[in-house]
C-alpha cells in the first residue's frame, strides 16, 4: 500500500462504523481464503495475502501499481470491464461470473469474481472478490464423468435410498429389467428387480453374490449382485451373466457326454472336477476322500516301458512345471479291481503363472488299439514260433550295444547253427521240429547270462548278444544242449555248431560286419562230415 493512502476498510465512507468495527473488519480481509483486491483508475492499490499466494507474488510491490487487466486472461478482460461500468452508485455489487486470472508464474487460474463499487482515498474504486474455482471444476469435471460412466456402462446400477427405496435406476438397468427408470424410482428394491434384495444382507455375506432377478416378463436373469454402502443409502452393480450361465450350462453338458475323460486338478493335483466318462474310467467321485482331499489317487500309473512313472515325470506335473501341453500314453490300474488298462492323456494349463493354476487333462481309453499296436510291432520284430527277437531286432540291440559310450567291458556275439537240423524234419516231420527249435530257444536262453539277447534269425540259427562276456558263453550253451530233448514219444539228441567274435570297446565293425564275422567263425567250427552232407 502506497504510503498515505487508506485501503477501503479505513475509509469513513466506505466503512461509516466505529474504528472497533474497521479493525475487525481488515483483521477478516487479512484472514480470508478468497483474494481480495482493490483497483482504482484501472490499478491495482491493494492486495489481500491470499491474492499474493493466487498470483504467485512474494510481496506487494511486486503487483500493486501494475494494471489489473495484466492479471486477467485476454478473453475475460471484456465481461470484466462491461461488469464494472454496470456498478453506478456506491456499494453495488456485481453478480458472480467466471473470469481467467494470470499469476506471474504464467500459470492460470479459473476463479469466480464479484465486483463491488467503493471508495478509495476519497476516488471511486471497485473491490474484487476472486474465488479459486479450479478444484470445484475438477470435482464438477468428475462427477460429469462418473454420470457418463454410469449412463453408458453395460451393468445396472442401483441407487437404493437408506430405507430400501429405488433413488436411481441406470439405462443398463432399464435394458436388463425391462423397466423404465420412471417406472420403479420411489419402489421398494425388491420389486425392481423381481425379487427379495437386501443391500444389507448383501454386505453382510462380503459384498456381493449370485443371486436370480426377474425381468418385467417374468424372465429368470443370472445376476452377481454387488453392494456397496454410501452415506445416503446404498448402490448396487448387479451385472447379468445369464449368457455365461446359459454357456457355462451348454458345455457342462457336452463335457457330460464325451466319452472322453475330462478332469481339473489344482496346484496340488487334486482332482477338483471330472467328467461322468472320468469317473467311470478312473472309478473314482469328486469330492471323495480319494479325489478332491487327497492326492492319493486309487489307481497306479506306469509307462509304455512297464516301469512306474515317476511323480514329477507325469504328463500332468510336466505341463504344472512349464506350463506348456504335455501327451502321452500311460497304462493304469485300478486297485479296486486291478483293471489294467491304457490311456492317451494330454494335459493343458487352464491359467499358467496366475493365483490359482489348474491343469485340465483328457484321455481316453486306447487299450484295445495299443495292445493291438503291441502285438502287431512284436510280430515285426519277434520270431513267430519261438518268440525271440528276430534278425531286424537284433542287429539293432547289436547297434545299440556298439554306440554305448560306457561300455568297458569286452562283448560276445554267438552265432549258433544246430547240426543235421534238416534230417530231424525229414525223419519226424516239421511238427516235432518246430517242437524242437522251441526247445532249444528255451534251453539257450537259460544257458546264457541274465542281460544276454538270444534271438533266432531264420531256420535252425540263432544269435546271442552277451554285453558282458565271461568268454565261457559256447562252452554253457553246448552243456545246455546236451541233454537229450523228449518230444512227440522221442528222444532227440541236438548238438549245434557256434561261432564266437569277441567285441572290444572302441571296435570299428558295423553291427553287421560282426554278426557276418560270427557266422563265418560258425562255419569254422562245424565238422568236416557237415560240409560234406551240405555240398
Amino acid at each position: 500500500m502506497a504510503p498515505g493512502e487508506r485501503d477501503v476498510v479505513g475509509d469513513p465512507e466506505a466503512d461509516p462504523g466505529s474504528p472497533g468495527l474497521a479493525d475487525r473488519y481488515r483483521v477478516l480481509i487479512e484472514h480470508s481464503p478468497d483474494a481480495i483486491v482493490v483497483h482504482r483508475r484501472g490499478n491495482l492499490v491493494y492486495v489481500n495475502p491470499a491474492g499474493l499466494r493466487y498470483l504467485r507474488a512474494d510481496r506487494l510491490g511486486a503487483v500493486v501499481g501494475r494494471p489489473i487487466t495484466d492479471f486477467i486472461a485476454a478473453e475475460s478482460i471484456g465481461p470484466m470491464l462491461e461488469r464494472i461500468a454496470a456498478l453506478d452508485v456506491h456499494g453495488t455489487a456485481s453478480s458472480a461470473s467466471e473470469a481467467e486470472v494470470l499469476a506471474l508464474d504464467g500459470s492460470t487460474l479459473t476463479m469466480e469474481a464479484v465486483s463491488v463499487r467503493t471508495v478509495w482515498n476519497g476516488e471511486p474504486a471497485f473491490q474484487v472478490i476472486l474465488r479459486d474455482l479450479t478444484e470445484h471444476k475438477a470435482a464438477q469435471k468428475a462427477l460429469q464423468y462418473q454420470a457418463a460412466l454410469v449412463d453408458h456402462v453395460s451393468d445396472a446400477i442401483v441407487g437404493v435410498s437408506s430405507d430400501g427405496v429405488v433413488s436411481s435406476w441406470n439405462p443398463a438397468a432399464e435394458s436388463v429389467y425391462g423397466r423404465r427408470a420412471a417406472d420403479v424410482l420411489g419402489l421398494s428394491v425388491s420389486n425392481a428387480v423381481g425379487v427379495p434384495c437386501d443391500p444389507v444382507a448383501i454386505l453382510a455375506a462380503g459384498g456381493r453374490l449370485w443371486d436370480s432377478h426377474l425381468r418385467a416378463d417374468g424372465t429368470a436373469l443370472a445376476m452377481v449382485v454387488s453392494a456397496a454402502q454410501m452415506p445416503d443409502g446404498y448402490v448396487l452393480v448387479c451385472a447379468d451373466q445369464s449368457a455365461v450361465r446359459r454357456a457355462e450350462e451348454h458345455y457342462t453338458a457336452v463335457v457330460e457326454s464325451l466319452e472322453a475323460g475330462v478332469v481339473v486338478l489344482d496346484h496340488a493335483g487334486r482332482i477338483t472336477s471330472a467328467n461322468l466318462a472320468a469317473k467311470t474310467i478312473l472309478d473314482i467321485q469328486v469330492g471323495s476322500a480319494t479325489a478332491g482331499q487327497s492326492a492319493v489317487l486309487p489307481f497306479r500309473v506306469y509307462g509304455t516301458d512297464q516301469q512306474p512313472i515317476r511323480r514329477l515325470e507325469h504328463p500332468v506335473a510336466v505341463t504344472g512345471r512349464t506350463g506348456k501341453p504335455s501327451q502321452s500314453v500311460i497304462g493304469v490300474e485300478r486297485r479296486r479291481d486291478g483293471r489294467h488298462f491304457w490311456l492317451s492323456l494330454t494335459a493343458t494349463m487352464l491359467n499358467f503363472g496366475g493365483p490359482s493354476p489348474s491343469i485340465v487333462a483328457t484321455f481316453v481309453d486306447v487299450t484295445d488299439a495299443y495292445r493291438t499296436s503291441m502285438k502287431l510291432e512284436h510280430a515285426a520284430t519277434h520270431d513267430d514260433l519261438t518268440g525271440l527277437p528276430n534278425r531286424p531286432l537284433i542287429l539293432a540291440r547289436l547297434d545299440q550295444e556298439l554306440s554305448r559310450s560306457s561300455r568297458e567291458d569286452a562283448m560276445a556275439v554267438l552265432f549258433i547253427d544246430l547240426d543235421n537240423f534238416k534230417t530231424i524234419n525229414d525223419l519226424h516231420g516239421h511238427t516235432v521240429g518246430d517242437a524242437v527249435l522251441g526247445i532249444v530257444a528255451a534251453r539257450l536262453t537259460r544257458a546264457l547270462p541274465d542281460d544276454a539277447f538270444v534271438g533266432r534269425i531264420g531256420g535252425d540259427e540263432f544269435v546271442a548278444v552277451v554285453p558282458c562276456s565271461v568268454g565261457s558263453e559256447a562252452d554253457d550253451v553246448r552243456a545246455e544242449l546236451a541233454t537229450p530233448i523228449a518230444t512227440a514219444d522221442r528222444e532227440l539228441t541236438v548238438t549245434a555248431s557256434i561261432g564266437c567274435v569277441t567285441v572290444g570297446s572302441g571296435d570299428p565293425r558295423t553291427a553287421l560286419d560282426i554278426l557276418d564275422d560270427a557266422d563265418h567263425e560258425m562255419y569254422q567250427s562245424k565238422p568236416v562230415s557237415q560240409y560234406s552232407a551240405q555240398s
